[in-house]
């Protein structure tokens, strides 16, 4: 595992001090003693060496750890042979600078994948806790609305700024008491304009037969201001009864108008609702 800031593992293995390089290359047989020999060596992994004399066997057995198993055992076994004893301090410590090395590389791989394992799991702990957020809302969503869908429309409770809060059936009530209501007074209103035509009709009927019978014309010719006065009164009731027919028309056309605006209104807040 490389890391830019850090010194490699060859340098680690191999530092460039001028005493350690003393060390590795001063004594009789440098060239087949030093640890870079043996590094470098094709012999260190060859088949040549026990127990990976068989290819097949080292196919099939041969793991990373048992790799390194035979790293060191293979530096053990050059190091136990024939050697020059001056130079047996020299190998240990370069053994153990190479296990150092090795074991710090594989700490420092261990704690890199173990810090991206940590911030995967916490990653994908607050995904699921964000989608448990989301489904537990959606779930007393379609709790309520199902809820909801239980109750009859009758019994369902609906409310405004506009009326109180009761159930369809009551607002549906209430309405209908309401067209009642003003049914009942359009029908009052409906009599007395009745009576006002049937008095209308009265009057006109009075006037047509003062005015078609000549003998009291004659009888009443000398009588110059009783038939001015007659004239102004029968004026004053037609005005009158004008009047009071315009006056009921535009109370019938504003009662149906209002009734008609009233039951939209509601009808339309019950939909809302």
């Amino acid at each position: 595992m490389a890391h830019p800031a850090k010194s490699s593992l060859l340098n680690r293995l191999f530092p460039q001090e001028e005493h350690l390089t003393n060390q590795f290359f001063s004594g009789e047989d440098l060239s087949s003693s030093t640890l870079f020999t043996h590094i470098s060596s094709p012999g260190l992994f060859s088949a040549s060496k026990a127990p990976f004399s068989s290819s097949s066997f080292r196919e099939e057995q041969l793991r990373p750890n048992d790799l390194f198993r035979a790293c060191f055992a293979n530096f053990s076994n050059d190091t136990a042979k024939s050697k020059p004893h001056e130079e047996k301090p020299a190998r240990r410590d370069a053994l153990e600078q190479l296990r150092e090395a090795f074991a710090q590389e594989g700490v420092e791989l261990y704690t890199s994948v173990a810090s991206k394992l940590a911030e995967a799991q916490q990653e994908i702990t607050s995904q699921i806790s964000d989608f448990a957020t989301m489904s537990s809302s959606m779930a007393a969503d379609m709790d309520e609305l199902y809820a909801n869908l239980s109750y009859p429309l009758s019994t369902t409770l609906c409310h405004s700024k506009n009326f109180p809060r009761a159930t369809i059936e009551v607002h549906l009530a209430n309405v209908k008491e309401d067209l009642r209501k003003a049914e009942s007074e359009l029908q009052g209103l409906e009599r007395e304009w009745q009576d006002n035509v049937q008095l209308e009709q009265k009057l006109r009927q009075e006037l047509l037969d003062m005015e078609g019978n000549p003998a009291q014309i004659r009888e009443h010719g000398h009588h110059s201001e009783d038939d001015l006065k007659k004239t102004g009164f029968r004026q004053e009731i037609e005005q009158i009864v004008a009047e009071a027919a315009q006056a009921l028309d535009e109370i019938d056309e504003g009662y149906r108008e209002g009734i008609q605006a009233l039951t939209m209104k509601m009808m339309q807040a019950m939909r809302a609702d």
